[in-house]
């Protein structure tokens, strides 16, 4: 069943509540590059190499307004580039646009669809896209085809060292979309009205973020028509949809957690049998030096624990019934 699932951020140097004492001091545009390609990148800044095992990498290219030179389509150079163009700790580098495909259309066509969106909305402005699709296992054991796309925030300009311009602030908001929602916001959060309400969606909804949702649900529905599929997304919210139901979490990495646990459970354990053996040759040291007494009560320890233990296992874990039929 396709869904609805578009997402837009902001990547910037700045590492925010990520920071950690002793690690990484700035977030790096060209490691973002590289998880969302699955290629191996050197972040010339950085001095540093970056490569992550994402086997569900099936589709990677590099879309550009035309008459860009070479190196727009070389994403090692490319990042470095838009790296180099930014002088505060805190820069934003990238703006990301995170896609789900409807699963009802093959992967040729998820590509068509995916290139002809960002072509029309972002390279036609004149930013660089780099695009990465990507088709991971679900929750449910079906395939999760998504799509990441990396967007330039500065246009190309052949005239500066790095080749790049200044930042397109259009590309956030028009001067005058973004003042007209803060007048309507200001005159419905004073009144309150229902008709202020109407005004202040009506003047969200021409913000550039909800354009691109509303127009990736129209070319989503058109591609799904145009393959024979009855499945259709909506961008708006289900209130909006006349749908009387809770709206469902993204459950993210929630859905590995499961398997996460289990592997932390057996590693945990095996940390505590560690420092458990340990504490106990500490004590057979100390009985050994004072009383050899001591050392048989020990020993009968051992052994009540010993079967403690085997009572618990086969509670938790019944032993699986064997037929001797043959």
């Amino acid at each position: 069943m396709a869904i609805y699932h578009l997402r837009l951020k902001v990547i910037s140097r700045a590492l925010g509540r990520a920071a950690r004492p002793g690690g990484a001091t700035r977030r790096s545009v060209v490691a973002a590059a590289a998880y969302r390609s699955g290629e191996r990148l050197y972040d010339s800044a950085q001095g540093k190499w970056f490569e992550f095992d994402k086997p569900d990498v099936i589709h990677t290219e590099i879309l550009a307004p035309a008459g860009s030179p070479d190196w727009v389509f070389d994403r090692q150079t490319l990042w470095n580039r838009v790296d180099a163009s930014e002088k505060r700790v805190d820069a934003q580098l990238a703006r990301e646009v995170e896609i789900s495909l409807p699963r009802e259309m093959n992967k040729d066509q998820q590509i068509a669809l995916v290139r002809t969106f960002v072509e029309d909305h972002f390279v036609g402005r004149g930013m660089v896209a780099d695009i990465g699709i990507h088709r991971p296992d679900a929750s449910d054991g079906e395939e999760q085809p998504h799509a990441h796309v990396m967007l330039t925030l500065r246009g190309l300009d052949g005239s500066s060292p790095t080749g790049f311009g200044p930042k397109e602030r259009d590309w956030n908001e028009t001067p005058e979309v973004f003042r007209l929602v803060a007048d309507a916001r200001k005159r419905f959060n004073d009144t309150g009205l229902p008709e202020d309400k109407a005004a202040l969606d009506a003047a969200d909804a021409q913000r550039n973020v909800n354009v691109w949702r509303a127009e990736w649900a129209s070319y989503a529905n058109r591609a799904l028509a145009a393959v024979g599929s009855q499945a259709r997304i909506d961008h708006r919210t289900l209130e909006a949809q006349g749908i009387e139901r809770p709206p469902q979490p993204n459950l993210g990495l929630a859905r590995h957690i499961e398997n996460a646990y289990v592997y932390l459970k057996d590693r945990i354990t095996q940390w505590v049998a560690v420092k458990k053996r340990e504490a106990l040759y500490q004590e057979v040291d100390s009985y050994k030096l004072r009383d050899p007494v001591k050392i048989a009560e020990f020993v009968l320890r051992l052994t009540d624990m010993a079967e403690d233990f085997t009572r618990q296992f086969r509670r938790t874990r019944p032993i699986p019934e064997v037929s001797l039929d043959h």
